[in-house]
């Protein structure tokens, strides 16, 4: 087995979290990565459809990850934009 191979779940969460946290043009304050085995579930909220994919292709980046599944809601909403105020 590799180092890779040898990440827990918690070190996967951890590696694919601070990954999204990096991406420049995507929010990831609403992403929620949780590992099983060497997949990870990306869980929670993003703003488009660009966004939820980016953040799969991300996390299909990290050493480790075999397989990513994407729970992410789409929002609508995008930073600065009046119309997307909810009430």
């Amino acid at each position: 087995m590799t180092a890779t191979t040898d990440k827990t779940e918690a070190q996967l969460e951890d590696d694919v979290a601070a990954r999204l946290a990096s991406l420049p043009d995507v929010d990831a304050s609403e992403i929620r990565p949780r590992a099983e085995g060497t997949k990870v579930i990306l869980e929670g909220s993003v703003d488009t459809v660009f966004s939820a994919r980016k953040a799969v292709l991300c996390a299909e980046a990290v050493d480790g990850v075999h397989d990513v599944e994407s729970h992410l809601k789409l929002t609508g909403r995008k930073d600065g934009d009046p119309s997307a105020t909810s009430h």
